[in-house]
């Protein structure tokens, strides 16, 4: 299969929504890391007008890493906000590209309801997506988990999360709120939960000047094991 050009996010996200009125948007960089050796970067970015939603995520490998295994994940998501706050997507979209090697899956919305789920290379997907509502993608759940928010805002709540094949519930664990104004959590996926593309693990937030909650560090589960991503 042809190698693909991965889009830039900057590019994706001047496509999904338009850039003025926004109620939201962040655009974290990171570092990542296999024990203490730098291997890669990470960048995750969303917008949000209050009625819709766009987010998307790369993450790749750089220096000897990149010479020796050459990976790069590309996902991103469009959806609407439901009156009540519920993330809706429409479609998500993710391509792996590891040495050479190019999988995509799409999956498609309609309302609450998953309508379509595709994979190239092909693969076996659910026959009947009936049963499969008030689900999120793999890019809106993290847009959740990252998205800026009061201490007590952040590592609260549950969200059932659609990996193409299975369905799992996410709760958060271990909620640590410290006197430095810090939060750490742990994420606990309940059901199985299939191998493509990346699952986060651990979260670490602190506050910024006017009080809102950054991510600053997380842990990332991947085919290529436990990576380690701190903000710039």
């Amino acid at each position: 299969m042809r190698k693909m050009n991965c889009m830039p996010l900057s590019a994706i996200f001047a496509v999904l929504l338009p850039l003025a009125g926004l109620a939201e948007t962040f655009d974290y960089r990171f570092d990542v890391r296999l024990a203490l050796v730098k291997i890669g970067g990470m960048q995750v970015a969303a917008n949000n007008d209050g009625s819709s939603y766009s987010a998307g995520m790369v993450l790749y490998t750089t220096g000897l890493a990149g010479v020796f295994y050459d990976v790069r994940y590309e996902q991103s998501v469009i959806g609407r906000i439901a009156p009540d706050g519920r993330l809706q997507p429409i479609r998500h979209s993710l391509i792996n590209d590891e040495q050479g090697r190019i999988s995509h899956l799409e999956i498609l919305f309609d309302g609450n309801n998953v309508s379509g789920v595709t994979y190239d290379p092909q693969r076996n997907v659910p026959e009947d997506f009936s049963g499969i509502q008030n689900v999120v993608d793999q890019m809106s759940l993290i847009y959740w988990l990252l998205r800026p928010g009061r201490s007590q805002q952040v590592c609260t709540g549950e969200i059932d999360f659609f990996d193409g094949k299975n369905v799992s519930m996410i709760k958060f664990m271990n909620v640590q709120r410290r006197g430095d104004g810090r939060v750490q959590c742990d994420i606990v996926y309940s059901g199985a939960v299939g191998k493509i593309g990346v699952a986060l693990s651990a979260l670490v937030f602190a506050p910024d000047t006017e009080g809102l909650m950054r991510i600053r560090r997380f842990d990332v589960n991947t085919s290529i094991g436990l990576l380690t991503a701190k903000a710039r």
